[in-house]
């Protein structure tokens, strides 16, 4: 593989981190095979990322805030409450599709438990974003009163379940099936069906 350039180095290290990762595991993946996956000396992989564990959380918050990013952005075309939910909801869906390795890194990575303190906080700022909206949608009626935690946990999982079938088959969401999945946790969530 030739050298890449200067400019295409961090985009290089982040695919090989996220292929090796995919192919070995987390904890089986080493500077050496991901700097040879790369097609860089590990001496240069090292200039951009001081540790392994330093290379593995970098890679998973730059996938975690493209991924928060998208949601953000979905959620920013909705008029209300129920069109920025459920724009977040497909939005995840649709990454899954679009980026099926790193959707999965960040299951890897995340399960790994090598976040410090400060990722994991950035992490929660992400998801408490997310509140933030359903915080709005309990407020003005949209949804049913409830703790907002508890109704980020019930939309979240099925969209990460149908997000990783999607993922690892490589085939989109079957867009029905996901709309029917949607539905069911909308009518457990919200303050009348109709909306």
């Amino acid at each position: 593989m030739a050298r890449p350039r200067t400019g295409d180095k961090p985009s290089i290290i982040r695919q090989a981190t996220v292929a090796e990762v995919a192919a070995v595991g987390a904890a089986s993946a080493s500077v050496n095979a991901i700097a040879k996956r790369a097609g860089l000396a590990v001496g240069t992989l090292y200039r951009y990322h001081p540790s392994k564990s330093a290379l593995l959380q970098s890679i998973y918050m730059a996938i975690k805030a493209d991924i928060h990013h998208a949601l953000m952005d979905a959620a920013g075309r909705g008029q209300d409450a129920s069109s920025q939910i459920r724009g977040m909801w497909f939005a995840l869906l649709d990454y899954s599709h679009e980026h099926p390795g790193d959707f999965l890194y960040a299951e890897v990575i995340l399960n790994a438990a090598i976040l410090s303190a400060q990722d994991r906080a950035r992490v929660q700022q992400m998801a408490d974003d997310m509140t933030v909206i359903i915080r709005a949608g309990i407020t003005d009626g949209t949804l049913a009163p409830n703790d907002p935690e508890a109704v980020r946990a019930l939309l979240v999982a099925p969209a990460l379940h149908l997000g990783r079938q999607s993922a690892v088959s490589g085939k989109p969401p079957d867009r029905a099936h996901a709309q029917n999945v949607f539905n069911l946790c909308w009518r457990g969530i919200c303050n009348s069906p109709n909306k």
